[in-house]
Parts: C-alpha cells; structure tokens; sequence
C-alpha cells in the first residue's frame, strides 16, 4: 500500500506578498466594513477604552515597532484604534502563523480568518513553531518599506493576565532595522472578550504608551529585550 502523503506545510509570506494582500481592492472593500461593524459592536455591546501616554506618539518618525502585553484578541483592535490615524492606517500586526493562517491548504476556515484578521488589522502570519529567522526578515522589510509593526513579545496570550516573559525576536527586528520601540500595555481584554468568546462583554479596557526606546550603545540582544519588558511592566503597575 501506499502512504498518503502528508499535505506540504506552507511558509509564512514575505513582505511583498503580504503588502499585496492588504492592497487587493477586495480586501480594502471589506475593510471599510468590517470596521463600520465593529463600531456598531463596540456601541451595543458598550465596550469602551481610554488611552493613557499618547503623548509619547507625538512626533514619532514612523516606521516604529509597538511592543505589548497580550491577553485578549481585543487587544489588537484596542491598540491599533488608539494610534494617530497617520500611523495606523500603516501599520500591521505580527500574528501567529500556526494559529491563524491555513499552513497546510486543507482548511476553509481559516483561510477565512486569515482573510478576515488581514482586512480589519493588517495581520500578518509570523512562524513561531519552526525557526522564526525568515519571519523576523519579513519584519525587517516591511519596517522598511514604511509599515510599523505591532509585536507580542510574549509570543501567545497570557491565560493567568500576568505579563510573561518576552522572547528574543523583538530585539532582532529593532537592532537590524534601527527603529525605536514603544512600549504598549493593555488591560481588561481579558473580562471583555475572554478566551474562545466571539461576542465582547460590556467593559472597559485601558491602553498605556510608553516613551519610545532605542539600542543603547554596546546594549545587547538580552538587555535591551529587558529593558522594554520592564518598560510594559512599569506601564502596568501605573494602571
């Protein structure tokens, strides 16, 4: 007998296929939707969030990196509906591949959600299982290509709400491209849309900015990953 073959395992997409994505006139149409509904939810379900430290986002030279705590998938619309609109209009998240995207070109549904999370917050999928050096130059090139990126140092959502420990890659991205980071904390995603819950709970969620952080001279991979963890913790002992 013959072995089945197994269905070949898809890599992440680069920046040139990712920014092709998001300008497809498909995707732009259902945008512009997709985000009229999500306010019309956002007021029946009356969810609210104040942002603290925007100050920090004035006369900030984009492309920038936003680095956050992540307890909620709420929190990516939270963040990127709190930045200037002339930041966030290019800017894209950084998600998990595995999670989101059809790996294996077997899935319908998540070719949908792959679709759905790239048109509402210019998601894209990073590899997180496998070895994440091509996703960390995929970063690299849409920073310069002008897109600030949205990244979750703690690499999954925190299931207790307690920030855990930031993983390497943030670092690799900031010290190869040479733009600054901006520590983001946000609180109270968790009670609004918990884990595997599609409708949001009445609440309030409350989004910090921190003042933007570079490489310091002979700073290392290590410490400087330190250093903005202990910025986003800083951000949550002041909320």
């Amino acid at each position: 007998m013959k072995s089945q073959e197994q269905p070949k395992q898809k890599a992440p997409p680069n920046a040139e296929e990712i920014l092709k994505q998001f300008s497809s006139p498909m995707l732009i149409a259902c945008r512009a939707m997709l985000l009229i509904g999500l306010r019309i939810v956002k007021w029946i379900r009356r969810v609210k969030w104040e942002s603290q430290g925007t100050s920090n986002l004035e006369d900030i030279q984009a492309p920038i990196i936003f680095a956050s705590n992540h307890q909620s998938h709420v929190d990516t619309h939270v963040i990127l509906d709190s930045l200037p609109k002339n930041i966030r209009k290019q800017t894209a998240v950084a998600a998990a591949f595995d999670h989101f995207a059809d790996s294996d070109g077997t899935s319908r549904k998540k070719r949908c959600i792959q679709f759905l999370v790239a048109a509402v917050w210019h998601a894209f999928g990073i590899e997180r299982v496998r070895s994440p050096l091509t996703s960390i130059r995929t970063m690299q090139n849409l920073l310069k290509l002008g897109w600030s990126i949205v990244i979750y140092p703690e690499g999954t959502r925190s299931r207790s709400g307690e920030i855990n420990e930031f993983k390497a890659g943030l670092a690799l991205v900031a010290k190869k491209s040479g733009c600054g980071v901006i520590p983001v904390y946000v609180n109270g995603g968790m009670k609004v849309l918990p884990e595997a819950t599609y409708v949001p709970f009445t609440g309030k969620i409350t989004i910090s900015f921190g003042k933007q952080l570079h490489f310091k001279e002979g700073e290392n991979n290590s410490d400087f990953m330190a250093r903005v963890e202990a910025e986003v913790r800083s951000l949550a002992s002041k909320q």
